[in-house]
């Protein structure tokens, strides 16, 4: 079985060799192979777009998978170049090892040529979650994240009141700059950034579906314009949100977007990618926390999060030729993945922590199983436009004058994967 990957490749170890992932990934692979009588070939290919068009126009089948960027792989997918997971035997979506409500919320007329896997646990770590400093916390008397999720209190009005009270200028020198402690640490502050997170975490849709399967960008202006409103008083003071992304681009190599500063101690609150965990965080000498993007307010059903637009996803090639294989190792592989590969990734990520909490698994799972795909989210730029208007304060000069123009290409999209067999 073979599986065309980008550099986030689906790893194949050789061997056992105590590391918990890694073991845990090569026992999975050993059981699927004496369960299946197949054995799996990676090929890392620098551009997965463009070698999944040839393989599909080329007539190659010896490619059952290809894994890699979801919003690169979408304008290949509209070619024809992939198969309906929907059609793929073995694949119900029902189970409860698949991400909630994935059909329904990540198909177009029903129909779904790319989706997740626990096959590799990164499609977790694009998750952003908040990152608190539990020493803050108790030095200024402010509420236990992990108990306000627990009593449904761990709201955005909540989150921004106690950021509010963190914000002191360490060294007296009357100059808030990168020597002060902050009550947020803003996070590549334009399209992926605090705000956005912050706004799908609170309930915001940005699209619809009609009856016959088509979806429609059909954000809600008012709420998104409230949210501007209401968090721009926080994000925009520069006494009180500290601008990583600006420090990072003035003072990192290109490419490096690392900041020191929640590490250091000075920030209360930061919204970052559960990733961060796998190289970063070990040396913190402060105690710290993970928690859930907040809920708009209490009433909200549930905590919602949002992989990024650049989370890999897998795809299966039009050329696949045993249908039957392929769906059966996909499904098996993806069951015993969440049994056994994600809780080793859970082990690691929360063995990077100075100190562990039970906490902090229990909010892993809840936000796992409030991953929200949305299909508006990665086949239109839509995230880059709200990101737009709050920089702006206004969401109708901005991403409110797009979403005709962006609703047109969309449908020329839908309509091609709409015709695809």
């Amino acid at each position: 079985m073979s599986i065309g990957a980008n550099s986030q490749s689906v790893s194949l170890p050789e061997a056992l060799n105590g590391e918990i992932v890694n073991d845990a990934v090569f026992n999975r692979n050993l059981q699927t192979t004496e369960r299946f009588g197949v054995t799996f070939d990676s090929v890392v290919v620098e551009s997965n777009e463009a070698n999944l068009k040839m393989i599909a126009t080329s007539g190659l089948t010896e490619f059952d998978l290809v894994f890699g960027m979801g919003q690169a792989l979408c304008g290949i997918t509209a070619l024809g170049c992939a198969r309906d997971f929907t059609d793929l035997p073995y694949v119900d979506l029902s189970d409860e090892f698949w991400y909630p409500d994935l059909l329904d919320t990540f198909a177009c007329y029903d129909k779904l040529f790319m989706m997740p896997s626990d096959i590799n646990p990164n499609v977790l770590g694009e998750a952003t979650v908040t990152f608190f400093n539990k020493r803050l916390l108790q030095e200024y008397d402010l509420g236990n994240p992990y108990q306000m999720v627990y009593d449904n209190t761990w709201t955005l009005d909540n989150f921004l009141t106690m950021a509010r009270q963190v914000s002191k200028d360490l060294n007296g020198d009357g100059v808030m700059d990168d020597h002060d402690l902050y009550g947020i640490g803003l996070h590549d502050g334009r399209i992926l950034g605090t705000f956005t997170h912050l706004m799908l975490g609170s309930d915001v849709r940005l699209s619809k579906k009609e009856a016959d399967g088509t979806v429609l960008l059909d954000p809600d202006g008012e709420k998104i314009q409230m949210l501007i409103d209401k968090t721009s008083e926080i994000l925009k003071d520069r006494s009180i949100s500290f601008d990583n992304d600006g420090w990072s681009r003035a003072n990192l190599p290109e490419g490096d977007y690392y900041t020191p500063f929640f590490d250091n101690g000075q920030i209360l609150f930061q919204l970052d990618y559960l990733s961060v965990l796998q190289g970063g965080r070990r040396d913190m000498v402060d105690d710290f926390g993970i928690a859930p993007i907040p809920k708009y307010d209490s009433s909200q059903k549930s905590y919602q999060h949002r992989p990024s637009v650049l989370t890999s996803l897998f795809c299966v090639p039009a050329t696949a030729d045993d249908l039957e294989k392929t769906g059966a190792v996909f499904t098996y592989m993806t069951w015993l993945s969440t049994q056994t590969v994600l809780p080793a990734f859970y082990e690691v990520t929360l063995k990077q922590k100075r100190t562990r909490d039970e906490d902090s698994a229990a909010m892993l799972d809840l936000v796992r199983k409030s991953f929200y795909f949305d299909f508006v989210e990665i086949w239109t730029d839509i995230r880059h436009y709200t990101s737009l208007s709050f920089d702006a304060g206004s969401y109708d000069r901005v991403a409110g004058t797009t979403i005709k123009k962006l609703n047109k290409a969309l449908q020329k999209t839908e309509d091609k994967l709409r015709d695809i067999d």
